[in-house]
């Protein structure tokens, strides 16, 4: 069955650059229409534009600050609506701060958890529904390597990524049987704007660690189309996982720390 046929139409959050802004090409090349949601309108209205000429596809802008509940009220309902259906939810939006976690203002971080999990918990329970009805769906969570093991010094990142690893697992085990697949997408350092925000020295990580925001939506696509419930893109970065369950806890905390420092 073609990808179109499946999830013939995808909603990603944080589309407006980097992996989510990848997510919607990959998704309209692959010939499913798309609807965009991040909070800047003019980026956004630039990607339904190059969307609409590369491929034909039709696209729908929302401009919405999932951090605000009614902001994401309004998604939610976007999800619910039966009349009409997104087969494919890409939650993607988030962001991370770095430091001593002492030092970081505290509506920040409630933000932050805000954004990076309850955003995600809710779209699915609106999108879930519906998908289970039709015995059609999907759900990729874009979570991040950070998430397999306490991070100091990304505290609050680290832990909203293990949140949304959890989850994404377990309801990729609740929902396989009714048709929908649920992926947990974990990249490594990956080259977008999400560093910049968050404080963190690229200088310090070499050049082959990093992934390119299209490497890393395809590994997602990949994954949601063979029915899996996890990615991580790059074989380096799977070998890093693996390592780090079996190393004890306190010794990838000490590591973790000293890499924290450096970033």
């Amino acid at each position: 069955m073609a990808f179109s046929s499946r999830w013939p139409t995808a909603l990603v959050t944080g589309a407006s650059s980097g992996i989510g802004r990848s997510f919607a090409i990959a998704l309209a090349r692959r010939g499913c229409d798309v609807v965009v949601v991040a909070r800047r309108t003019d980026r956004l209205e630039e990607l339904a534009s190059e969307i609409r000429a590369s491929s034909g596809r039709a696209v729908e802008v929302m401009v919405a600050d999932l951090t605000d509940a009614g902001a994401l009220r309004s998604v939610e309902a976007r999800l619910a609506d039966r009349d009409r259906p997104v087969d494919l939810l890409v939650n993607n939006a988030g962001f991370g701060g770095s430091g001593p976690f002492t030092d970081q203002p505290v509506d920040h971080e409630e933000a932050e958890i805000r954004l990076n999990v309850l955003a995600p918990v809710r779209l699915s329970a609106a999108a879930l529904p519906g998908m289970i009805e039709r015995r059609r769906g999907g759900i990729v969570n874009v979570s991040s390597i950070a998430g397999v093991q306490a991070v100091p010094f990304l505290a609050t990142y680290a832990a909203t990524k293990a949140y949304l690893n959890s989850f994404s697992q377990a309801l990729h085990e609740e929902v396989r049987r009714d048709g929908v697949t649920v992926v947990a997408l974990l990249p490594g350092m990956t080259r977008t704007e999400f560093h910049a925000v968050a404080g963190l020295d690229r200088s310090m990580v070499p050049g082959p660690a990093w992934l390119s925001s299209d490497e890393v939506a395809e590994a997602g696509l990949r994954a949601l189309e063979k029915g899996r419930a996890l990615a991580v893109p790059r074989l380096g970065y799977r070998f890093f996982a693996g390592l780090s369950r079996a190393t004890p806890l306190a010794v990838n905390r000490r590591i973790a720390a000293l890499v924290g420092r450096q970033l």
